[in-house]
């Protein structure tokens, strides 16, 4: 899968890949190719789910799924 992160010392964005299997194990060892410090995860949402209003379902009182 392909993970971005941002580099915490320049700002660099960069885009990885890493397989799921190995995930745990790399996203703390991402280094920024330009400067070398240290590289956090952007975390992001590609999904459809929306919310809003009152509660979990978007009114108030909604029932949880």
């Amino acid at each position: 899968m392909y993970y971005n992160f941002k580099c915490e010392s320049c700002n660099k964005v960069q885009e990885v890949e890493i397989p799921i299997s190995n995930y745990d194990k790399e996203k703390e060892k991402q280094v920024c190719p330009i400067c070398k410090g240290k590289m956090k995860r952007v975390l992001e949402w590609r999904g459809i789910a929306m919310g809003g209003g009152d509660g979990w379902c978007g009114k108030k009182g909604g029932a949880t799924i």
